[in-house]
This record gives structure tokens, C-alpha cells and sequence, in this order.
């Protein structure tokens, strides 16, 4: 193994990594059912359900009971994903500090890790799934795209609280331009032209987002209730070596728990950094998410 190491033994810039080209995430939290309380210290998974519609009868000839189903959804600690460098005792020393030449790369490495956590939720935005799509390019998306959105989920009883968009920059940025959002007066924020964000927009939170996969089907993005998604993760267990240095700790953005193991390796002469997480995805209210498709 080799290290591309540039920079990194110029004792004048240790401090001074240049700010890291990163993806934004969510808060995931407004787009999935957090399950993970449920399976804080065992188990493997963990099942919640979607009950179906009922209906009224007439009750004066007496109570006859109707019969009621529910759907298991099952969230499953089936992923254990992360990522681990390695520095020799020659990188090391050229560096001149191995603490610093770590936290260097630790946020691209966190990074790497919620990606992937991404990339497996957001793989189970498929017609499979999710039948109900509108098709929309990014050069014509714009409020009334969700004003109808909006209410394609009303007509099938998704709630209207906590709502959330989750667009690719093309299209949110054909969002901010639409005129009935730039122009303050009517909406009442200049949100759209000082910061190019809008908050809400037809009762959606805008989130946006550069790594939405197309799943082979079009996909750009989607609006959803969060029961449309569901996901459970646990902290891995500590090591019972003392030569591990450990730090559990929950990335601050999307929530999910990470934890950090630093430890040497002597007979490699490798300083090593690992980062892990144990978590499940699935489906949850198939109604309760729209895609947007671009054809």
C-alpha cells in the first residue's frame, strides 16, 4: 500500500488544510423513520408495521367486529460499513505529527462512510416501490411543479406535516429562479436571492442534494412524508483491547452513530484510523413518496 501523501510534511501549513470539496447532506430526519432506539443494545433488527383503511359501519343492530391488517416492515442491521487508513512510520515522520496527519483525512473518510449510507437508502426510490412519479425537466421545474405534488399527497391521505423535498443543485436551482420565489414582496423572504435557499415551498422542506443515483430509471428526486422511508443503526461494539483508542460519537448532520478506533500496528509499523457503522434501510408507507423523474 501506498500513500499519496502532498503537503503533508510542510510543517508550515499543518494547520491550513485547504476546506475539504465535500457533499451536503440532510437531516435524515425529515425524510426516514429512525428506528434505532428500538435495537440500542441487541437484536438485529426491528419490525414496525403500516395498518390498512378502515371503515365506519352501522351499530344499532349491534357490534360486529371487522376484520383489520397490517403490513410488517422489517429493518434489518444487515450493512457494517466503513473505512480505515494507515500511515507508516516513514509517512509519519516526514508529517512530523501522527495526530494531525490523521485529522486530516478523517472528513473525507466520514464522508465516504454516510455516503454510503445514502447511497443505500436512497436505492430503494425505485417504481418497484415507489409507483407514483411526476415527470418534470430541470429547466421547467418550479413552485407549481410542487403546489401539484403537494397535492397529489393530500389526495392519497399522506399527512401534511413534515413534508421534504430532496432535489439535485439543476433543479433547485432552477427552484430559486422561479419569479413567485425570488420576488420577496409576494413571498415574503428573500431567502431564494441571499442565500439560494427557500425554507418551505407548498408545505416542503427543500433539501438539496449532489449524489441522488438515478436507480436506471430517471430518477433526480422525490417528496415524501418520512414514514415513506425507514432506517435503524447501533454504535459497534468497543474493542477489549486497551491498545484501542475508541470514540463513539453521532455525526451531527444526518444523526447517524459512528465510531472511531485509532491503535498501532507494530508489526506493520502502521499507524491505523477506522471509522464503522452498523445499519439496516427499508421501505416503509409506499404512498407516502413522489418521484421526480426527468423522462
Amino acid at each position: 500500500m501506498a500513500n499519496t501523501l502532498g503537503g503533508v510534511n510542510l510543517a508550515a501549513i499543518a494547520e491550513q488544510t485547504l476546506d475539504y470539496l465535500g457533499s451536503n447532506f440532510f437531516h435524515l430526519s425529515a425524510f426516514v423513520r429512525d428506528f434505532s432506539t428500538e435495537i440500542n443494545q441487541e437484536g438485529q433488527s426491528v419490525t414496525t408495521r403500516v395498518p390498512s383503511s378502515v371503515t365506519t359501519q352501522d351499530l344499532s343492530d349491534g357490534y360486529d367486529v371487522q376484520d383489520v391488517t397490517s403490513t410488517a416492515k422489517a429493518i434489518t442491521l444487515s450493512n457494517f460499513k466503513g473505512h480505515v487508513h494507515g500511515f507508516t512510520d516513514l509517512e509519519v515522520s516526514k508529517a512530523g505529527n501522527e495526530g494531525w496527519l490523521q485529522r486530516v483525512f478523517v472528513e473525507p473518510a466520514v464522508e465516504a462512510t454516510v455516503k454510503t449510507v445514502m447511497d443505500d437508502l436512497l436505492a430503494l426510490v425505485t417504481n418497484a416501490n415507489f409507483s407514483a412519479n411526476s415527470v418534470i425537466t430541470a429547466a421547467n421545474f418550479d413552485s407549481d411543479d410542487l403546489a401539484d405534488m403537494a397535492g397529489a399527497l393530500s389526495t392519497a391521505k399522506v399527512p401534511k406535516s413534515v413534508r421534504s423535498a430532496l432535489l439535485p443543485p439543476t433543479y433547485n436551482a432552477s427552484l430559486q429562479k422561479d419569479a413567485a420565489i425570488q420576488d420577496a414582496a409576494a413571498y415574503g423572504t428573500p431567502e431564494a436571492i441571499r442565500d439560494h435557499s427557500a425554507g418551505f415551498i407548498h408545505g416542503f422542506g427543500i433539501n438539496e442534494y449532489q449524489d441522488i443515483p438515478t436507480n436506471s430509471e430517471n430518477l433526480m428526486g422525490f417528496v415524501c412524508h418520512p414514514s415513506a422511508l425507514l432506517i435503524a443503526a447501533r454504535q459497534v461494539a468497543n474493542p477489549l483491547s486497551p491498545r484501542v483508542q475508541v470514540i463513539n460519537a453521532v455525526e451531527p448532520k444526518t444523526g447517524l452513530p459512528i465510531q472511531f478506533r485509532s491503535w498501532y500496528e507494530r508489526d506493520l509499523g502502521q499507524y491505523k484510523t477506522s471509522m464503522g457503522l452498523l445499519y439496516g434501510v427499508s421501505v416503509g408507507n409506499a404512498t407516502a413518496l413522489k418521484r421526480i423523474l426527468s423522462a
